[in-house]
């Protein structure tokens, strides 16, 4: 049996039947065709009300277009209420990509002076658009517009500060290592020379414009000083005026050899408004260190703000310790929380108190941050271990659960049992 369908819906059936014949003859002269028509098929409900408003409207369609070179790539755009291109190219599976605005009733290729291989559409109010992909970007990888900017260096760590619409970076370099020639306990390291040094790391830390993606401001480490965080915060910076900024924290460690205990180092920079370079006007922003606190033992391996009152809290070494910063750039500890392992996220959740540790070997806690007293309390954590990677809150209206991923490429969706002082799991997605 042969199914089609006609242009007005209906269900056409075709059923080949054999007439009987005496003599061989061709097949073309020996099966037939009956047609029956079915008009009780389901039709779309939109198309149904297109149809009683506009029947002209209906009538059209909207096919898919080839474009020959958009931006250097050849797309295939489908136009309608939600218009987008389809890019592919030879190392990626088809993209996906829409067209932001209204609907788009058609489209075409556009190549002038000023506008380098774009394209021009009309959308469903009837205003035509001139427009063209972002140069240097790319959009066969991700489905996304990418762009890649090279620093040369390895990156640890990224941020993001909104109002001087600038990002702060932590990287970091490879340089032979060197005996310290300070120490107390090892006068020998002094007059010691290697031959075959092994290579050490050293951070810095980087300010990019977004306006050419160069580097505007550095500030270089110490030696075997890398960064493990960089977070934008919004801080109290005056106990008189409780002042807020907008800040960068930036949390190192310092790893000398296996022999010696690693320390950890909290910075505290603010993005402040200085005189550009000639002709380079986006240079008028530099990194001013209005804090620098020194952790004698434990790397900061996570910071994040928690409270009401602009402090923030630290995850150093075995203790997450809340710290609020004073005017003369200390950073006084208020409150702390003893951990087991590694911490590996500092998360919470802005307003509220409430704040979420990973563990890199036990899990998640859930604890929270009371400011009169000052004072952390454990809520709850997990009953069994898991290695956790990164975690972060995730608030759905009422409800309040934890998202988890674990060194074994798992998404966990938790939740606090009040009642049992743990968590329940929701979901595993592998």
């Amino acid at each position: 049996m042969f199914k089609l369908r006609s242009a007005n819906d209906d269900l056409t059936i075709y059923e080949p039947f054999c007439v009987p014949s005496k003599q061989p003859s061709p097949l073309s002269k020996s099966l037939h065709f009956q047609k029956i028509h079915n008009p009780h098929l389901a039709k779309n409900i939109d198309v149904a009300g297109a149809e009683n408003a506009d029947p002209e409207s209906a009538k059209r369609d909207a096919p898919m277009r080839v474009i020959s070179n958009v931006g250097g790539h050849c797309a295939v755009f489908l136009p309608g209420s939600s218009a987008a291109f389809i890019f592919k190219s030879s190392t990626s599976i088809p993209k996906v990509v829409g067209l932001r605005g209204t609907g788009v009733r058609s489209l075409s290729s556009f190549h002038t002076e000023g506008c380098d291989r774009g394209f021009i559409y009309v959308d469903t109010n009837g205003i035509a658009r001139v427009s063209q992909l972002e140069p240097e970007t790319s959009v066969t990888e991700l489905g996304l517009t990418l762009r890649k900017v090279k620093i040369g260096e390895e990156i640890q760590a990224v941020a993001y500060h909104a109002p001087k619409d600038v990002y702060a970076i932590g990287t970091r370099i490879e340089e032979p290592f060197e005996l310290p020639k300070d120490d107390d306990y090892h006068r020998e390291w002094a007059k010691e020379e290697l031959t075959f040094k092994p290579l050490a790391g050293r951070g810095f830390v980087k300010l990019i414009s977004p306006i050419n993606w160069t580097v505007i401001d550095e500030v270089e480490l110490d030696p075997h000083e890398m960064v493990m965080s960089i977070n934008t915060l919004n801080l109290e910076v005056s106990e008189n005026t409780h002042e807020r900024k907008l800040l960068i924290t930036v949390g190192t460690a310092i790893s000398r050899g296996e022999d010696l205990a690693i320390r950890g180092r909290i910075y505290v920079y603010e993005v402040a408004t200085v005189v550009p370079y000639p002709g380079r006007p986006e240079t008028n922003k530099k990194l001013k260190l209005i804090a620098k606190e020194e952790i004698p033992r434990g790397a900061i391996t996570g910071i994040s703000e928690i409270g009401t009152q602009g402090f923030m809290i630290v995850a150093q070494g075995q203790k997450c310790m809340v710290r609020g910063l004073k005017e003369d750039g200390t950073l006084l500890p208020v409150a702390f929380m003893d951990m087991n392992t590694y911490v590996t996220a500092v998360k919470s959740l802005p307003g509220t108190g409430m704040c979420l540790f990973a563990d890199a070997i036990k899990g998640i806690w859930f604890a929270g941050f009371s400011e009169e007293p000052y004072k952390m309390t454990l809520f709850g954590k997990q009953s069994h271990g898991m290695e956790v990677v990164t975690a972060d809150l995730l608030p759905i209206g009422d409800e309040l659960y934890i998202i988890a991923a674990d060194s074994e490429c798992n998404l966990h969706v938790l939740q606090f049992d009040p009642e049992r002082t743990f968590f329940s799991s929701h979901l595993q997605i592998k």
